[in-house]
C-alpha cells in the first residue's frame, strides 16, 4: 500500500491533514494516534476535501480531523491502523513563518480568565509558535489604559500543553480606574481583535471594601447592625487575606495623596545638613527627632512619631520614606525590627525618634548617625517601633564617613565576636563574618532523592568539591531509586566513606523522610538539602555555623538562583495569597531587588528548606517537620514559623548560594491525588497560620500581597494611615 497525503495543522486540540491510498482512492484509511507507543486517538480519512481533488489528489473524499490532546513538542506517530505503518511524525507539522503569523488571526489563542483585585487576567498564545510572546492591551471606550506582555507562568497551562505555561498575562488597571465607577474593558491581543471573555465589567475603590460596610452599617437600625457587622467584618478579612489587592510602584504619588494627602516638606536648610531636634512630652522625658544628613522631613513628621511614641512606650521610633527615581518619588518601605537587616544596611536612615536618655548614653561620635546607630544596637528590641507611614525624603546617599563611622561601631559592639566589611560604602551595605566557634560543631547535610543520578550527582560534587569546612556529613535517603546506575553510584559512594545511604521504603513524604534522617544524624546542626542544587559559594558551612553560634537565630537560609541566574529564593513573605511566597523571584542575582535586600543578610518569617541550616536541638525540641499535615509543601514555612514562636530569628543570607533546579526531581502537582494533597497543605496552613496572613513584621503593610513581594503597593495598606 503507497499512502500519499500532508499532515497540515495542529489546531485547538484537533489534528488535520489528508491521507489516502494511491491504488484504491476511493478506500478509506483508518487512521491511528501514538503517543509513547499507545494508541491515544482515531480516525478516518474520508471527510470532503475538494481543495485537495483540485490538486490530483485522491478522489476529494481523504481528510480527516482527529480529535485529541497533545502537548507542544510532544512526539507522536500517525499510523494506518491496518497495517501498522507510520504515515506522520511530529516533525511533519509545519512551522508558518512570522508573514504567515502576522496575518493571520485564526492562529490566536486565549482567554479573559477573571478580574482579580485591580488587574483582569488571562492567556494567549501562537500555537504555531509557542516561544512566541504575545502583546495584550485593555482597551475602554476605545483608549488604551494599560498593556503588557502574555509572560507569566501558569500551572494549569503547562498541565494544559499551552507551551511552556509561560503565556498568562495580568493587566494593572489604573490608579485613577479605582474610583467605584463601573466600566467596561476590553482585552485585545496585538491586532487581533479582543480575546475571548471580553469586554468584562471592571469597578474599584482605593480604599478596598471596608468604607462601603462602614456606611451600610450607618443605614441600619442597632439591633441588627452589630451581628450584621461583625459577619461581613469576618468575611471581608477572609476575602482581604485570600485576595489581596494591589497598584504598580508607578502609581506611588497618587497612593500616596489616597492615604496621607498632598505632601507638606518641613521648613529645612538647603544644604540639608544632620539635626537633633528635643521634643517634651507630657510625662516630662525628651524625645530627640534625630534627621540624617541628606533628609527633608515631612512637616507631620515630629507628630506622628512622637504620638506613637507616647502611646507604645517606645524608645526608639523609625519611619518610612521615599527617595527619587527617574524625577519621580519612590518609596522605601521597611520592615519592622530586623537586627540583621540592621547589621547590614542603615535600613532606618532618614527620621528617627529617640528617647533621649537612650542616645545621650551613647556619648559622643563623628557623625549623628553613628550615635543614633548606637543607640538602636543597644535598644530593647521590644522598644524599637516602626511607623509604616512614609515621613520624609531622601535627597542623597550617605556620606562615606557616616558609613565608616556606623561599620566601626558596629564592630565595637560585637566585642570581637565579628569581622565588619564594608561592601558599598555608599549605600552603606555591609557583611558580618561571624567567627567560628572553638568546637568547630559538626554539620550533618540531609540530602533525599529518588533517582535521578543526574541531579544528586552535581549537587554531591559540588559539595565535595567546593566546600571548604571540613566537618561535615552527607546523608542521602534513598526513597526507593530503582535505576541501575543510581543504586551503584549509591553504593560504590557509601563504600568509599563519601556519604551515608538511608533507606526510605516508603511513599514519598519529604517532611517525614527528613525526620528520620535527622534522628539517625552525628551533626550539632542539621543541613537540609534538596537534590537538585549546586553549590557556589565555598565557605557557605562556616557561613551558617557563624549565623547559628548566635543563640538567638534559630535557621538560617540561602540565596536560590535559577541556571539563568535569576534568583528563585530571597527569603519567604508569609502572607502572600493568604500562603507563602519567595521574594524576588527572577530578579537579576546581581541586580538590588528592592533596596539592596538581595545583596545583604537580613530577616524574614520563613527560608525554604531547599538549603535550610537548624540546630538539631531545636530541630527535635519543634518535634521536626510537619509529616501528619505538610507532607510535601509547606513544611519548612512551618518549621521556621514554629521557630520564631520560640523566639529564635530566621536569617536569609545571599553568602550562601547555590543553583537551584526547583523541583526538577520531584515534577508538578498534575495528578488528582497530588492536587487534593496539595489543596489540603494549603488549608492547613491558612488556619494554622492565619493570624500572621496579614501581618508579616519582616515585610511593610504597604507592600503588595498579590503576585511576587515587593512588586507594588497594598491597596489598601495593611495598617491604615493617621494623618
Amino acid at each position: 500500500m503507497r499512502v500519499i497525503g500532508y499532515l497540515e495543522s495542529y489546531i485547538d486540540n484537533v489534528l488535520i491533514g489528508w491521507a489516502y491510498n494511491s491504488a484504491e482512492p476511493g478506500r478509506r484509511l483508518l487512521l491511528s494516534v501514538e503517543v509513547q507507543g499507545q494508541p491515544v486517538a482515531a480516525g478516518v480519512a474520508n471527510l470532503d476535501r475538494q481543495d485537495v481533488a483540485q490538486g490530483g489528489h485522491g478522489d476529494g473524499r481523504c481528510g480527516f480531523r482527529i480529535p485529541l490532546h497533545l502537548k507542544i513538542g510532544q512526539p507522536f506517530l500517525v499510523c494506518e491502523a491496518s497495517s501498522g505503518s507510520i504515515l506522520f511524525t511530529q516533525d511533519d507539522l509545519p512551522v508558518p513563518d512570522e508573514t504567515e503569523l502576522a496575518s493571520d488571526a485564526s492562529l490566536i489563542r486565549g482567554n479573559v480568565d477573571t478580574v482579580l483585585g485591580t488587574n483582569i487576567k488571562g492567556w494567549c498564545w501562537h500555537p504555531h509558535a509557542p516561544d512566541r510572546t504575545v502583546r495584550v492591551r485593555a482597551l475602554v471606550d476605545g483608549q488604551e489604559v494599560s498593556a503588557t506582555d502574555a509572560d507569566e507562568r501558569r500551572g494549569d497551562l503547562i498541565n494544559a500543553g499551552i507551551g511552556n505555561g509561560d503565556h498568562a498575562f495580568s493587566l494593572p488597571m489604573p490608579f485613577w480606574m479605582l474610583d467605584g465607577v463601573t466600566r467596561e474593558v476590553t482585552v485585545v491581543a496585538e491586532d487581533y481583535g479582543p480575546l475571548p471573555g471580553s469586554p468584562v465589567s471592571f469597578v474599584g475603590l482605593t480604599e478596598g471594601a471596608r468604607p462601603l460596610l462602614s456606611r451600610l452599617m450607618t443605614s441600619t437600625d442597632g439591633a441588627s447592625r452589630q451581628g450584621a457587622g461583625l459577619l461581613l467584618d469576618c468575611y471581608l478579612r477572609h476575602v482581604e487575606a485570600l485576595l489581596p489587592r494591589s497598584v504598580g510602584f508607578a502609581y506611588y504619588a497618587d497612593w500616596y495623596r489616597a492615604q496621607a494627602g498632598e505632601v507638606s516638606l518641613a521648613d529645612w536648610p538647603a544644604d540639608l545638613p544632620e539635626r537633633a531636634l528635643r521634643l517634651k512630652v507630657p510625662d516630662g522625658s525628651s524625645y530627640l527627632l534625630c534627621v540624617d544628613e541628606g533628609t527633608i522631613p515631612f512637616a507631620n513628621a515630629a507628630q506622628r512619631l512622637l504620638s506613637l511614641a507616647v502611646e507604645t512606650g517606645a524608645d526608639i521610633v523609625y519611619a518610612d520614606m521615599q527617595v527619587t527615581r527617574d524625577g519621580k518619588p519612590f518609596p522605601w518601605f521597611r520592615p519592622a525590627w530586623s537586627p540583621d537587616l540592621a547589621l547590614s544596611q542603615d535600613y532606618m536612615r532618614g527620621v528617627t525618634l529617640i528617647r533621649e536618655e537612650v542616645l545621650a548614653r551613647q556619648g559622643q561620635r563623628r557623625t549623628l548617625a553613628g550615635m543614633r546607630y548606637g543607640a538602636i544596637l543597644s535598644a530593647d528590641p521590644a522598644r524599637i517601633v516602626r511607623l509604616p507611614e512614609v515621613l520624609g525624603s531622601l535627597e542623597r546617599p550617605p556620606a562615606q564617613a557616616v558609613s565608616t563611622d556606623i561599620a566601626q561601631l558596629i564592630a565595637t559592639c560585637l566585642s570581637g565576636s565579628a569581622e565588619v566589611e564594608i561592601m558599598n560604602p555608599e549605600q552603606g551595605l555591609r557583611r558580618i563574618r561571624w567567627r567560628l566557634p572553638a568546637n568547630h560543631p559538626r554539620i550533618s547535610l540531609i540530602i533525599p532523592t529518588r533517582d535521578r543520578l543526574n541531579l544528586l550527582r552535581t549537587a554531591v560534587d559540588s559539595i565535595r568539591q567546593r566546600t571548604q569546612y571540613p566537618n561535615y556529613e552527607i546523608l542521602i535517603i534513598d526513597n526507593q531509586s530503582e535505576q541501575p546506575e543510581t543504586l551503584a553510584w549509591l553504593e560504590a559512594g557509601k563504600h568509599q566513606g563519601h556519604f551515608r545511604v538511608l533507606p526510605y521504603d516508603a511513599p514519598f513524604n519529604y517532611a517525614d523522610m527528613n525526620n528520620f534522617a535527622a534522628a539517625q544524624a552525628d551533626g550539632d546542626i542539621l543541613g537540609f538539602i534538596n537534590n537538585d542544587v549546586e553549590l557556589i559559594t565555598p565557605d557557605w558551612l562556616e557561613t551558617a555555623i557563624g549565623l547559628l553560634s548566635r543563640p538567638e537565630v534559630g535557621a538560617v537560609g540561602a540565596r536560590l538562583r535559577f541556571g539563568n541566574d535569576m534568583l528563585q529564593h530571597g527569603g519567604v513573605v508569609v502572607g502572600t495569597g493568604g500562603l507563602a511566597e519567595n521574594a524576588f523571584q527572577h530578579v537579576g542575582v546581581a541586580d538590588e531587588g528592592y533596596f539592596y535586600r538581595t545583596q545583604v543578610a537580613g530577616n524574614y518569617s520563613a527560608v525554604t528548606a531547599a538549603c535550610l541550616f537548624i540546630r538539631q536541638a531545636d530541630f527535635q525540641a519543634l518535634g521536626g517537620f510537619d509529616a501528619d499535615n505538610l507532607p510535601v509543601a509547606f513544611n519548612d514555612v512551618d518549621l521556621c514559623l514554629r521557630l520564631r514562636e520560640r523566639g529564635g530569628n530566621i536569617v536569609w543570607t545571599p553568602h550562601i548560594d547555590l543553583y537551584h533546579y526547583e523541583s526538577v526531581s520531584r515534577g508538578r502537582d498534575d495528578t488528582p491525588e497530588k492536587r487534593a494533597r496539595a489543596m489540603k497543605e494549603e488549608l492547613y496552613m491558612r488556619r494554622r497560620w492565619s493570624h500572621l496572613a496579614m501581618a508579616d513584621p519582616y515585610y511593610s503593610p504597604n507592600l503588595n500581597l498579590d503576585g511576587v513581594p515587593f512588586t507594588g503597593l497594598a491597596l489598601p495598606p495593611r495598617q491604615a494611615w493617621g494623618r
